[in-house]
């Protein structure tokens, strides 16, 4: 375990290294994506390292470990070649000037942003066709790219106090969606993000080197403490629908009766094998394949994905597709409890269609297709081109979601895609991007 561990932090310092010094920046979407999947699967894996009785679960988490880590090497492999494709056929660019009239035109524009990803709150709970909810939820994206926007401007205009403010509020978005629905993973990933693109437009790395043991430490102690109240929190706010001061009370008990993380406490343990640990879930579904208890799938669930891009208005008697717990149940032999909702997640997926080769192949395209988004992110933003830069960071958003099934990942993209494009053709209106044949010299103005 402690060489795949090694592994695994070797390919989180080349995320980290990834568009420092070069002619080509990151907006840092390569490292989001493995953050988000690390969160899933390094915490199970970590607690088993010096775990006294190495039993089932500890095999089938190795094996889990194992091929997530071979897939994080060939989505670093993906990402490398793509930049290394882009370094070769791009010019050396000069720095764009940004006068002080088109960062107060972008700082308002990433207000904007925020605004919009606030009313996602208001109007994902009206929404119930299906076609039309996965647009609306793509809304919810824009507080990653208002946020992102506005530390970008930040750093451009040297606000310190801009940037410092905008970044003491970040912890708010897994408290908004813990209140809002009882779920502190899409805040939790939302914040990987916005953390991820502030990074990658740092020059001053070593201080996030230096904080980030600090941070997994603390993360991993809100965790354990939600998760000790988390049942109780959502019996309150899905069935006796308490209000919102009150959901507000309870979560502010959490942190009363704080306890911070021990790794030797059994019951902290098994709140972390059981919730961060995907390893299981992969490791036991290759234990059934390896035996022949199920066999593999062999692209199906990638047949499912297509049809789930077609609209159900556009065929009312499309079969239903959707359910990663069916998958998981199936490959796994776990069963779950009815109504709970199971991710496969991209390496369990890859995994049962084609084995590991599924998971190489599988990572080396998604690597090359976060990548390939990454350079369009920056690019956009750096040629003034919001309407692109809204594009790709949001369907890159879409794709940031290692614990969702192919098929979820793909209508979101769609949909953000959807959403994107509709807001980009309004905000034309206000935000006028004349573009010269030099594109660095691009300008932003507000008509």
């Amino acid at each position: 375990m402690l060489t795949l561990l090694a592994i695994w932090l070797a390919v989180c310092i080349a995320l980290m290294l990834i568009g420092h010094g070069g002619r080509l920046h990151s907006a840092g979407m390569p490292l989001a994506y493995f953050l988000g999947l690390s969160l899933i699967h390094t915490p199970g894996a970590a607690v088993y390292i010096d775990f006294p009785k190495w039993d089932e679960l500890a095999i089938r988490t190795e094996a889990g470990f194992e091929e997530t880590v071979t897939g994080m090497v060939a989505f670093l492999i993906g990402v490398m070649i793509v930049r290394s494709i882009a370094t070769h056929k791009s010019a050396s660019r000069i720095p764009k000037f940004w006068p002080p009239s088109q960062l107060a035109a972008l700082d308002r524009l990433a207000l904007l942003y925020l605004f919009g990803g606030i009313c996602y709150f208001f109007l994902g709970s009206f929404v119930a066709i299906p076609s039309v909810g996965a647009a609306i939820a793509a809304l919810a994206s824009l507080l990653v790219v208002g946020s992102s926007l506005r530390l970008w401007v930040a750093r451009q205009e040297k606000n310190s106090t801009k940037l410092w403010l905008s970044i003491s509020l970040l912890p708010l978005l897994p408290l908004i969606t813990v209140i809002r629905g009882g779920f502190i993973g899409f805040g939790t990933y939302w914040l990987l993000s916005i953390v991820s693109f502030s990074y990658a437009q740092s020059k001053q790395r070593l201080g996030y080197f230096l904080i980030a043991p600090i941070l997994v430490f603390v993360g991993l102690s809100v965790f354990v403490n939600y998760m000790a109240s988390r049942t109780a929190f959502r019996q309150a706010a899905w069935f006796q629908q308490v209000s919102i001061e009150e959901r507000f009370d309870r979560v502010l008990d959490i942190f009363r009766n704080f306890e911070w993380y021990d790794s030797a406490s059994t019951k902290q343990r098994e709140v972390i094998d059981g919730r961060l640990n995907q390893n299981l879930l992969v490791g036991a579904a290759s234990e059934r394949l390896k035996l022949g208890a199920v066999n593999y799938a062999n692209g199906a669930t990638l047949v499912n994905m297509a049809i789930g891009l077609i609209p159900r208005a556009l065929w009312p008697g499309k079969p239903q597709v959707g359910g990663g717990g069916t998958v998981v149940e199936d490959f796994t032999g776990i069963r779950f409890a009815e109504g709970t909702s199971v991710g496969a997640g991209q390496v369990l997926e890859f995994y049962i269609n084609f084995g590991t080769w599924g998971v190489i192949g599988g990572f080396l395209l998604y690597g090359s297709l976060i990548g390939w988004m990454d350079l369009r992110i920056m690019e956009r933003l750096e040629q003034g081109d919001q309407t692109g830069f809204l594009l790709w960071f949001t369907v890159c958003l879409a794709l940031l979601q290692p614990g969702g099934n192919l098929l979820e990942v793909v209508v979101s993209a769609a949909g953000s895609a959807i959403t994107s494009l509709t807001l980009g053709y309004f905000l034309k209106r206000r935000f006028d991007i004349n573009s010269t044949p030099d594109a660095t010299n691009s300008q932003l103005t507000v008509t």
